[in-house]
């Protein structure tokens, strides 16, 4: 007679559980995936993640998020290799509130797009967004954007935010740890410790 055990695995991201299936395997055969709550389970505190993107994708980001006066949003997705993820791909999300003050994602078509990632083995590493204003200091984290990022910290996700202003300055940032940031290529100019103005 043959031994099976069942378990359960869920992706949980922005506070929120997106997709939860349970696993029926022989005793003894390795599990496809890790266990735990969190299939997308990274503490950055043990992990020191380096994130890498290059200018270009910054300024493809910067075009996208501000093409009406309204706030908007998208997050990247990249490759992970040890501890270091890379910024490659922008992953666009349905917006269920957007406003000058404002933009919040779908959450039904923010799920849709996350289980289509998890099917390539990737996971969202990056939440960027625009705000109104210009200069570097429109790219401050407002207290709602430092809520957004205690609930995506909470859920041991490593993913960084990204506050781009009107006139292209980009500010990276975390809440319980300085993020590692290297952005490779030309037309972006370091001020200050993650923070960049994007030339034109």
């Amino acid at each position: 007679m043959v031994d099976y055990r069942e378990r359960s695995f869920a992706i949980t991201l922005f506070g929120r559980r997106f997709l939860a299936f349970r696993s029926r395997r022989e005793s003894g055969l390795q599990d496809p995936a890790p266990t735990g709550e969190t299939v997308h389970d990274v503490s950055p505190a043990d992990r020191d993640p380096l994130f890498v993107v290059s200018s270009l994708l910054l300024h493809d980001c910067h075009q996208q998020l501000t093409q009406t006066e309204a706030e908007s949003l998208h997050v990247v997705t990249g490759p992970v290799v040890g501890r270091t993820r890379f910024l490659e791909r922008i992953v666009p999300l349905e917006l269920g509130v957007q406003s000058i003050t404002g933009a919040e994602a779908d959450a039904a078509s923010s799920a849709e797009q996350f289980i289509g990632l998890y099917e390539f083995g990737l996971f969202p590493l990056a939440y960027f967004h625009s705000h109104p204003g210009s200069g570097p200091s429109a790219t401050l984290p407002s207290p709602k954007d430092r809520d957004t990022q205690s609930r995506l910290e909470s859920s041991k996700s490593a993913i960084i935010g990204a506050i781009f202003s009107r006139d292209g300055y980009v500010r990276f940032y975390a809440n319980q740890w300085q993020p590692q940031v290297r952005v490779i290529g030309e037309r972006a100019k370091e001020l200050d410790t993650n923070v960049y103005q994007l030339l034109q």
